[in-house]
C-alpha cells in the first residue's frame, strides 16, 4: 500500500520513498491513479518536486517534457518528436478499499493473485495512522500468529485459537478469541470476549475482522507494512466500524482505532530493538510461528546456490 486514496486528489502529485526507490503517485482528470518512478528520464529532475499534472499528462518543470499514462514522452517544450528513450518506468497500480496498491518483487517476479475487493456499504469511513518503525514487514505480520505475545504484551487473558491456521497459496488465515480485562466499579475485573478473524495476503496486506458481541461492535482493521528500505517500514493502521450504532457509531470508530493504535504502540519497543532468530526454539504456547515462516518463503526470490530450508 503506497497511499490512501484520499491523499491523492485530481491534479495532485504525492511523493513516496518505498522499496528503497523514489516514486510519485498522481491522479489525472480522468480520476485514474498512476505510479511512476520519480525522476524524469530526460535529465533527472524529481517530478514530485518540479512536476505538475495537466489533464492526464505528467509534466516535468525542468525542460517541459510531458509523459502520458503509459510513461511515454508525448511532447517537449521544444516541439518536434520527443526522444523515444525518454520513458518513465510505470508501476502497476490498483485502487480499491480506499487504498492505492502496487506490486513489488525484489527480483522482478510477477504475481497471479489479488487482494479482495471489499463491500464497504454499511461501514463507517476508515481512520488511518502511519507508524515509522525500524523493522521488516515479516516481523510485524508475524504478530498475527504469535499467540504467546497477546497476554504478555497486550494484557489479554484466557486466549484460545478458535480457527486453526490455514494456508492457501498467498492467503493465510487464523482465528482466535481473547478476553480483555476492564475494571468496573462493582466488580474487580470484567472480562470482555473479543473474536479475531485474520486474513494475511503476503507481506504487505493484512485484514483483521474483530467482533465484540457484548458491545454489538464489528470492526475491520487493516495492518499494512510498507518497506522504505532494508531497515525501515511505514506501518499503516486503519480501522472502520460497522454502522448501526446510531449516534455513537462515529465515536465507536474513533475509540476502536485508538485501541488498535495503542496495541501497536505496545509492540514498538519489541519491533524496534529485537533481533531476528532464524530458528527459534518454540514452545507449545507460541502459536503457529513455524507454519507462518514456511508460508512467507514464497514471497522471497530464490537465492542462487542455496537449498530450500
Amino acid at each position: 500500500m503506497v497511499a490512501v486514496s484520499e491523499e491523492v486528489k485530481r491534479g495532485q502529485i504525492v511523493s513516496r520513498h518505498y522499496f528503497d526507490q523514489e516514486l510519485v503517485i498522481y491522479r489525472g482528470d480522468d480520476g485514474v491513479v498512476r505510479i511512476v518512478e520519480a525522476f524524469c528520464p530526460h535529465m533527472g529532475a524529481h517530478l514530485g518536486r518540479v512536476g505538475k499534472v495537466e489533464g492526464n499528462v505528467l509534466c516535468c518543470g525542468f525542460h517541459g517534457f510531458q509523459y502520458d499514462g503509459q510513461g511515454r514522452c508525448v511532447a517537449t517544450s521544444y516541439g518536434g518528436a520527443p526522444p523515444p528513450k525518454a520513458r518513465l518506468r510505470l508501476w502497476e497500480a490498483r485502487e480499491q478499499n480506499g487504498l492505492i496498491l502496487t506490486w513489488y518483487g525484489a527480483a522482478g517476479e510477477t504475481y497471479g493473485w489479488e487482494v479482495p475487493v471489499l463491500d464497504d456499504a454499511g461501514w463507517n469511513r476508515v481512520r488511518w495512522r502511519r507508524f515509522d518503525i525500524p523493522t521488516h514487514p515479516q516481523e510485524t505480520t508475524e504478530n498475527s500468529v504469535d499467540f504467546g505475545h497477546f497476554t504478555q504484551v497486550h494484557g489479554f487473558v484466557d486466549a484460545s485459537i478458535t480457527g486453526a491456521i490455514e494456508v492457501e497459496g498467498p492467503l493465510l488465515t487464523i482465528a482466535y478469541r481473547a478476553h480483555r480485562p476492564l475494571p468496573m466499579p462493582s466488580v474487580p475485573v470484567w472480562k470482555v470476549p473479543v473474536d479475531y478473524s485474520v486474513y494475511v495476503w503476503g507481506l504487505g496486506y493484512s485484514q483483521v475482522d474483530v467482533r465484540v458481541d457484548l458491545l454489538w461492535l464489528d470492526i475491520r482493521v487493516w495492518v499494512l507494512p510498507v518497506p522504505r528500505d532494508d531497515e525501515h517500514i511505514d506501518l499503516i493502521i486503519g480501522a472502520s466500524t460497522k454502522k448501526g450504532l446510531g449516534p455513537i457509531s462515529t465515536y465507536a470508530r474513533r475509540v476502536a482505532h485508538k485501541i488498535v493504535c495503542k496495541e501497536v504502540e505496545q509492540d514498538l519497543d519489541v519491533w524496534t530493538y529485537k533481533t531476528f532468530i532464524e530458528r527459534p526454539p518454540l514452545a507449545k504456547g507460541d502459536g503457529p510461528v513455524g507454519r507462518y515462516r514456511r508460508y512467507v518463503k514464497q514471497f522471497y526470490p530464490p537465492i542462487a546456490g542455496t537449498a530450500d530450508r
